[in-house]
């Protein structure tokens, strides 16, 4: 190292060109890099789709989840399965082994599930993937007072001119059903006729199809054969043969039904703005730029508004690329804010040649970063740039040393090349050592696991990257500059004396006069020191232990819009449900258009759009599933900068607004943004499904006796009522058998399928069945005539038994059982929900199992998450803690003076404890992960104190004045290193952006603790360093001892 030091140190043109090409690398990196609000992750899932169109859930659940569940259960590498059986749908999630070779595993899932033959002839295909994250970026609402068809027409071509402009791949339309032509035949008409509904759909099978018919070969060319007779429309299908009599004559499909253009019989639909809706949904995929992606789709909005048909008018909603800029600019405020107290520090007690090129060298750090990260799968995001602000002030410290050691060899009057060499060779093994020991700590941080562990895995990558830069900006960058500005000083000041900073005069008087007497006292009284610093750390340990503070895993991020979920009975009438979802979306615009006359004249209004869904849920705190018992409303806010009220609070006024909808099995609300699952979430499963009900009433009644609690609810909705059918013995005199019962009563509700073709964009389904008058009353299946095989016609009330039972809306299952999910949110200014969590696992799940013989509990959403991150991030520092001890012993060349370096971690956490009272913040996950990255960077300073002590001391000093004249050696880069800290996360945790709240936990975790450790350093390490000479000395005296009486002997 001393040859590299020494050549770049006396050749400023290599240590320039270095540097300039890590400023020109990180600049061009960054302009090319992924820009993204959260980092994208990998889920880790598998996911088996299988369509059973008119199916209960009862009847998906049967035939369907559990042949696939029991297929697949053997595999090597899967974690967990979990099902959802709904009407008509089942999805079966594989949750796979951490590390788990996913492709290999995908493809066994595949070959497992195609074994399978025994699936019901009406199931669908199994679609199985690999569940991939897609990055939403900006949704586009198309609206008007105007014909589904018009509304969805025109999306498709919208979607398909966006999807073509530059840089954008991905988009969906949501929000509108897929088409169908149905073809209604009346009982009675089938009667007069003689003709089933399957022989009208083999009718039209038979009529309706292109097919290749090979080719010709001739001596002039080839000539391709082909029939071509595909029907894409209702009116086409009106002069298919039905029925063709002996004379020639025929019955067409016109003479006998009712043809019609449709779409799928489903209760789903959407209003924007009060208006129906189609919604198209627009991604970010690869390398795509957020913000690039929204600027085009904003453009093409305003190009095409005026074109489009009169009374149809669109609007871009839910543009994420909104919340990544503002947090985009929040953050580099941050920084630069940082950048500029740093820099005012270091020209406070520094030369100011000397504070610019040790400044310099965060943006080299910064650049040299950047321009490893694609490498490492780190974009540009709200975490990213937070590590960039948390290491901030750290990343100067090496410089801040290295530069310091070759200015105070300079002030000594060292030659400017000789003091850039060994000032930087004095220091630079515990400088090394140092960054290696951040480095060490932040490492285990990227092995954390669960939803939040990859999420935060950016921060580790981005700091260690960062420090490594800094490493070599310190060591072969900053010596040169120092090197040649101190020559070119001396040739302008050549025969006057520099004169001193007062702050550095100042500083000076400090270190010999007060820090010098108080070091003195401590080092004398050094048992008594040791005795105060336990005591200290016993009472912060009875501060945490007594609940000053409390446990909250992942705070939850606020955003800009007010959902909720309303759920009806099931089975109720659609139109009941658009009541519910139109007075609940009223209720909010009451409220907002009220809370809008107390503010100022020109403010802005509160409400940006209003959105409401019918027919089903989407995001957290919904309900699984699709139906018309389903709704949901989405109040989209200004701007949290631009109002005076949070979102959770204006949620909350709604909440109680609204009121009490008497008929509504659950009504739930959401603001945040991110979170990591719901704050209580219990998942029972039994064999007893009676029992089963009954748990979890018993579960949701002990909740509601929690303050704080609310939203509580649960996963069972009681489903609709069935007609459940079954084969009478006579029945089978008749050579009728159940499928054929089964299928015709089917054909008659639900349709037969005549064939499915591709027009457009679209696949639509071609099926034959009753007309809906037909379909609308019970009665009419008691008079179905049911055809035998010999064509007898026979009243279904002689064939079939029926009973009325009450169904399933979904099932969910997991590890192969049927579960029911017990949730609830929580308020956390009043209760916290690690300890709802704690209190129920200790003391009431085990009076529950008591109560219900074999039921069996897990806990899910955040507690899941919680002990999973928890697992990682302790094991992680007990990692940590090893490597920093090894990396410490090795320049010590010592098993025990690393325990000495090491005293500072647990007052580094004293500093975060005390930091998270007066900020008054929880802790959080992210408290955890500052403190774990803080062990690593408390001990720098105790490192190089030490170091130097024993360099002292090897000189020939005592213990006590080495370790006295060491504390003020490195007095001014300890202090330095310390507040330059401090003060790059200073604007982070003075930050009042509420988006920006969960982050400062970890920022106040690092800042605090460094700051308190610095004390802790310049004090209580010189004791140590005695009490360990103390101690070493008392063991030299007792083998002298002992080795004199074996000599006496």
């Amino acid at each position: 190292m001393k040859g590299s030091v020494a050549w770049f140190s006396d050749n400023h043109v290599a240590a320039n060109l270095l540097m300039f090409f890590l400023l020109a690398a990180g600049v061009f990196t960054a302009m090319t890099m992924k820009v993204e609000v959260f980092p994208e992750t990998e889920l880790d899932l598998i996911t088996i789709s299988t369509s059973y169109s008119g199916a209960s859930p009862a009847e998906v659940e049967e035939g369907i989840i559990r042949q696939i569940e029991e297929s697949v259960a053997g595999l090597a590498g899967i974690e967990r399965i979990d099902s959802v059986a709904r009407e008509g749908f089942g999805t079966v999630t594989i949750e796979v082994v951490k590390n788990w070779d996913l492709k290999k595993l995908l493809d066994e899932v595949k070959a497992e599930v195609n074994r399978i033959t025994t699936l019901p002839e009406e199931a669908e295909q199994s679609i199985i993937s690999e569940v991939t994250r897609r990055s939403r970026v900006i949704n586009v609402a198309l609206y008007g007072d105007t014909s589904e068809t018009t509304l969805k027409h025109l999306a498709e071509k919208i979607k398909d001119d966006i999807t073509n402009l530059p840089n954008i791949s991905l988009a969906d339309i949501q929000g509108v059903r897929d088409p169908e032509i149905h073809i209604e035949i009346s009982e009675a008409t089938l009667r007069r006729y003689g003709v089933t509904l399957d022989q009208v759909a083999d009718a039209i099978r038979n009529a309706s199809l292109d097919l290749p018919a090979g080719r010709i070969k001739t001596t002039t060319g080839e000539i391709l054969i082909r029939t071509k007779g595909q029907r894409y429309f209702a009116e086409d299908y009106r002069d298919v043969a039905v029925i063709t009599r002996v004379d020639g004559s025929k019955v067409t499909l016109g003479q006998l039904a009712t043809l019609s253009e449709g779409f799928e019989d489903v209760d789903m639909g959407g209003r924007f703005q009060g208006k129906p809706t189609a919604l198209i949904v627009v991604y970010r995929v690869a390398a795509q730029n957020a913000l690039n992606v929204a600027a085009a789709v904003r453009k093409y909005i305003e190009e095409i508004r005026p074109s489009l048909p009169e009374g149809v008018e669109i609007a871009y909603y839910r543009d994420r690329s909104e919340i990544l800029k503002s947090r985009l600019e929040l953050l580099l405020k941050n920084m630069a804010v940082g950048l500029i107290l740093v820099s005012f520090l270091l020209w406070l007690f520094m030369d100011l040649r000397l504070a610019f090129w040790v400044t310099m060298g965060i943006p080299i750090s910064f650049m040299a970063g950047l321009f490893v990260l694609p490498s490492a799968g780190v974009s540009i995001n709200m975490i990213s740039l937070f590590a960039f602000i948390m290491v901030l002030g750290i990343v100067v410290d090496d410089a801040i040393i290295v530069g310091e050691n070759i200015f105070r060899k300079q002030e000594q009057g060292f030659p400017p090349l000789k003091a850039a060499v060994e000032g930087t060779l004095e220091v630079g093994r515990p400088v090394i050592f140092a960054v290696l020991t951040t480095v060490a700590a932040f490492w285990p941080l990227m092995m954390a696991s669960g939803t939040m562990g990859k999420i935060m895995r950016n921060i580790p990558i981005v700091v260690i990257l960062v420090l490594l830069g800094s490493l070599v900006e310190s060591l072969f960058i900053l010596p040169a500059h120092l090197n040649r500005s101190a020559e070119k000083r001396l040739k302008n000041r050549a025969g006057r004396p520099q004169r001193e900073k007062i702050s550095a005069r100042w500083l000076k008087w400090v270190i010999q006069h007060p820090y010098n007497r108080l070091v003195n006292f401590c080092v004398e009284w050094r048992y008594a020191t040791l005795a105060c610093a336990i005591a200290l750390l016993v009472i912060s340990f009875g501060i945490w232990k007594a609940g000053w503070i409390k446990f909250t895993f992942f705070p939850k991020v606020e955003g800009n819009t007010m959902r909720c979920y309303v759920t009806m009975p099931t089975g109720i009438p659609v139109e009941r449900t658009e009541d519910v979802v139109a007075y609940i979306e009223g209720t909010a615009r009451e409220l907002l258009a009220d809370m809008d006359q107390n503010r100022p004249d020109n403010a802005p209004p509160l409400l940006s759009y209003s959105l409401s869904l019918i027919g089903r849920h989407s995001g957290r705190g919904g309900t699984i599933g699709t139906g018309s018992h389903l709704g949901q409303v989405w109040i989209n806010l200004l701007d949290g900068e631009d109002r005076d009220i949070g979102t959770s609070e204006l949620t909350r006024m709604w909440r109680k607004k609204i009121g009490t909808i008497p008929d509504a099995e659950s009504i739930s609300f959401r603001s945040e943004i991110h979170s990591a699952g719901n704050p209580i979430e219990v998942h029972l499963s039994s064999d007893d499904h009676e029992q089963l009900l009954a748990a979890a009433d018993v579960l949701k009644a002990e909740l509601k006796g929690f303050p704080g609690v609310f939203d509580i609810g649960d996963s069972f909705v009681p489903g609709k009522k069935e007609l459940q059918l079954k084969l009478k013995p006579a029945a089978r005199s008749l050579g009728l058998t159940l499928s054929d019962l089964a299928r015709q009563v089917r054909h008659a509700f639900y349709g037969a399928e005549a064939l499915r073709l591709q027009r457009d964009k679209s696949e639509v389904k071609v099926l034959v069945r009753y007309p809906e008058s037909e379909r609308r009353s019970i009665g009419f299946i008691e008079e179905m005539r049911i055809r035998s095989p010999d064509g007898t016609e026979v009243p279904f009330g002689q064939v079939a038994e029926v009973t009325m039972e009450q169904g399933y809306t979904t099932i969910e299952r997991a590890q192969r059982q049927r579960v029911i999910k017990v949730t609830a949110d929580v308020d956390e200014t009043v209760t916290n929900a690690n300890e709802v969590r704690t209190v129920l696992a200790r003391d009431f799940f085990p009076k529950l199992q008591t109560q219900f013989y074999g039921l069996r509990y897990t806990i899910e959403g955040e507690g899941k998450e919680q002990k999973e991150s928890l697992g990682d991030v302790f094991k992680g520092f007990g990692i940590a803690l090893f490597c920093i001890f090894a990396l410490l012993a090795i320049p010590f060349k010592s098993f025990t003076q690393p325990a000495i370096v090491m005293t500072a971690i647990p007052f580094g956490f004293v500093g975060a404890l005390i930091g998270h009272l007066l900020m008054g913040f929880n802790f959080s996950i992210l408290s955890l992960f500052g403190m774990v990255g803080l062990a690593g960077v408390v001990v720098n300073d105790s490192l190089v104190l030490v170091y130097a002590a024993n360099r002292l001391h090897s000189e020939g000093k005592d213990a006590k004045t080495a370790v006295i004249r060491a504390g003020g050696l490195r007095f001014r880069a300890i202090i330095l290193t310390s507040l330059t800290t401090f003060a790059g996360l200073t604007p982070m945790l003075l930050e009042k952006s509420v988006q920006a709240q969960f982050l400062i936990p970890m920022a106040v975790s690092l800042g605090f603790g460094v700051l308190f450790s610095t004390g802790v350093t310049l004090i209580l390490i010189p004791c140590g360093y005695m009490i360990h000479r103390d101690i070493l000395g008392f063991a030299a005296g007792i083998r002298a001892k002992l080795f004199s009486i074996e000599v006496h002997e």
